[in-house]
């Protein structure tokens, strides 16, 4: 299997067959440390892009809380990865899926590069077409579940789709209770999260 040539290639790879595209990115090493320098990066870059957004467009001002320290919003953007990588693999664990983390480590942090990538160009879209940017939005989330289902199947070793499934909802409630625990410990007021997450 030849790797596709650019990074735009090997996203759009990734939108039409998520499991392929994930044999691409596993077929090379990912050494350890380079793969949670990649964490910190996104983290950051998403940190930026949210203040940019913020500023742009002002949020609600229950989540100024979120966005008025940069750090505060760095500090739960990087967390809360951390803790959902941690509670797929432990869930996928639990249910005969792969002994160690490095391949679904590396796969979410692909999806959350593309995640990054949609991030910033739907602040563009939404300065030139706010309707477009709507329909680009629901697209990103359907594409982001499809991905991520894929994603899951492969990096846990699961060999199912319905399993993978499993691992989401548990893994989703496991992950929910991780940051509101996180939440406690950086003393930020619980703002409500919706219950379809």
């Amino acid at each position: 299997m030849t790797a596709p040539a650019t990074l735009t290639s090997m996203m759009l790879l990734t939108l039409r067959a998520p499991g392929e595209a994930a044999a691409v990115i596993l077929s090379r090493p990912w050494p350890r440390d380079a793969l949670w320098s990649a964490v910190v990066v996104i983290s950051v870059v998403n940190t930026w892009l949210a203040t940019l957004s913020n500023y742009i467009f002002p949020v609600p001002e229950q989540l100024q809380t979120f966005l008025a320290s940069p750090f505060l919003y760095f500090t739960l953007i990087a967390g809360g990865f951390v803790l959902m990588v941690h509670a797929l693999f432990w869930t996928g664990r639990m249910l005969g899926g792969a002994e160690t983390m490095g391949d679904l480590l590396t796969l979410m942090i692909w999806l959350q590069v593309m995640r990054t990538v949609a991030q910033a160009v739907m602040i563009v879209l939404i300065l030139l077409s706010p309707v477009l940017a709507s329909f680009v939005m629901l697209f990103v989330g359907v594409a982001t579940l499809w991905i991520f289902m894929h994603f899951l199947n492969i990096g846990l070793k699961l060999n199912s789709m319905m399993r993978a499934f499993g691992v989401l909802i548990v893994g989703t409630m496991g992950l929910l209770l991780s940051l509101s625990i996180l939440f406690s410990i950086i003393g930020v007021a619980a703002i409500g999260v919706p219950p379809n997450v």
